[in-house]
């Protein structure tokens, strides 16, 4: 019984996310910054300003999880929003200044624990891992629309 759990797809991608937040906690929390939060950093180191809307579906979470995240971003100084002048109802999102200069650095943090995660993997092998992922997502998510 207990191998039919080990040996089971779902297990294993749960056990791996569970390993590489792990690793990732541990190489960021010097910074002051969660796994969940990182996300938010980078997408926007890579475009400011953004709404909270825009956010969720670049990150692919869902709203109350995203609010909930920008809410401690924001009470721990690493986000600020700011009303939009054009239309008063929307609020953008920017990095302060204690946070913006971190950013490249846990960009490279996270990215030392991707190359660790598939260190044993040649370059062909992640090119298909990365293939094999986006098919399953794909498939799970063209059957939330149906």
């Amino acid at each position: 019984m207990e191998n039919q759990v080990i040996d089971n797809l779902g297990y294993k991608l749960r056990y791996l996310a569970r390993l590489m937040m792990g690793h990732l906690s541990d190489q960021i929390k010097s910074q002051g910054v969660s796994p969940g939060q990182l996300p938010v950093l980078c997408c926007l180191n890579d475009a400011e300003g953004q709404t909270q809307a825009e956010l969720c579906r670049h990150i692919q979470v869902e709203q109350p999880t995203m609010a909930n995240t920008l809410r401690r971003m924001e009470r721990d100084d690493l986000i600020q929003r700011i009303p939009c002048k054009k239309d008063k109802r929307q609020t953008r999102i920017f990095l302060t200044s204690k946070i913006r200069p971190t950013v490249d650095l846990l960009q490279q943090k996270r990215d030392d624990v991707l190359s660790e995660m598939t260190r044993l993997m040649s370059s062909a092998e992640v090119a298909t891992f990365h293939r094999l992922l986006d098919s399953a997502m794909q498939a799970l998510e063209d059957n939330e629309k149906a």
